[in-house]
């Protein structure tokens, strides 16, 4: 068995109608989808990913359209949310109906929701006629990936059939919003500015989950390369002339020794480009990743975010 790389929808949608599970791209990161009513195709999606059944899954979808299947109550600033950044790299999380399975949730009494704007997903999404679990097509906390080689090589000895959209535009798992209260809560960052929702609801969003919700992308370790890898504030002197190691800095520089990857000052092109270059890294038979840490600011925050669960401090 090895996954299958393609850009007919019509054999992806047959995949997903007969139980099966599927590489999807998103704008954000590629998903492993499966059929969110189908409790064996879900439970799938734990098995191969080696997920635990603790840690909720997202709920795919077309757009407000299908809110309703899914969410029990829909307040008014989910739909200003909604009309302001579906599709997109933003979810929603909201009151589940009673019919949400507990295995999507992890037996809570919300449910997230996203519509991807990835044209291969809303195409796969259209055609296939209900909605899609989707958490990243990769090994539990390994790097999320961004492109159809990255799926394929997480599930090298899997039968899977990827669709190939292409690298990813956003390369950062979407922004989390809570809104099962009167406080709007930012649970994950991602490349969203929260300046900018905060303007759509006309109030600020509060920060971390209240009470235990739990939501993907929060465990201490994730997004992780294989080689070990080490986070600095600045470049390490002594170890600049090994070959042995690799680097991930925001500007080239030519007195390093090693494997150099520089993805620059600006952080939505960083982002784009961060979760590529770790697998280039991972994929060079390295000793050490050695990460160069971006500036301390909101627009970095969803980076530092993943940089902090992919390494540790040197």
């Amino acid at each position: 068995m090895m996954p299958q790389i393609t850009t007919d929808i019509a054999c992806a949608v047959a995949r997903l109608r007969a139980g099966e599970l599927l590489g999807l791209p998103t704008e954000t990161v590629y998903g492993l989808a499966a059929d969110a009513r189908n409790p064996a195709a879900v439970a799938q999606v734990f098995a191969l990913k080696g997920r635990p059944a603790s840690n909720p899954l997202i709920v795919h979808v077309t757009g407000r359209e299908q809110v309703d299947d899914w969410a029990a109550s829909v307040p008014e600033a989910a739909e200003k949310l909604i009309a302001a950044f579906w599709p997109g790299p933003l979810t929603l999380v909201l009151p589940a109906k009673d019919s949400v399975s507990p295995v999507i949730t992890a037996g809570q009494a919300s449910v997230a929701l996203r519509a991807p704007a990835h044209p291969s997903a809303q195409a796969v999404l259209a055609a296939f006629a209900g909605a899609l679990v989707a958490p990243s097509a990769n090994r539990y906390m390994s790097i999320s990936p961004t492109c159809a080689a990255h799926v394929a090589q997480q599930f090298a000895d899997a039968d899977l059939l990827i669709v190939d959209g292409g690298a990813c535009q956003v390369g950062l798992e979407s922004t989390i919003v809570s809104l099962l209260d009167d406080t709007p809560r930012l649970l994950r960052s991602g490349t969203l500015d929260p300046a900018a929702i905060e303007h759509v609801l006309g109030q600020p969003l509060a920060r971390g989950a209240a009470g235990s919700v739990r939501v993907p992308g929060q465990h201490v370790k994730h997004y992780a390369p294989n080689t070990p890898a080490f986070s600095v504030a600045n470049v390490p002197v002594a170890a600049q002339a090994d070959p042995r190691c690799g680097w991930l800095l925001l500007r080239p520089r030519d007195d390093i020794a090693g494997t150099v990857h520089a993805l620059g000052n600006e952080p939505i092109a960083y982002a784009r480009g961060l979760y590529a270059a770790l697998y280039a890294l991972d994929n060079a038979g390295l000793e050490r990743i050695y990460i160069e840490l971006p500036p301390r600011s909101e627009a970095w925050t969803a980076v530092h975010d993943r940089l902090s669960r992919a390494s540790q401090s040197a």
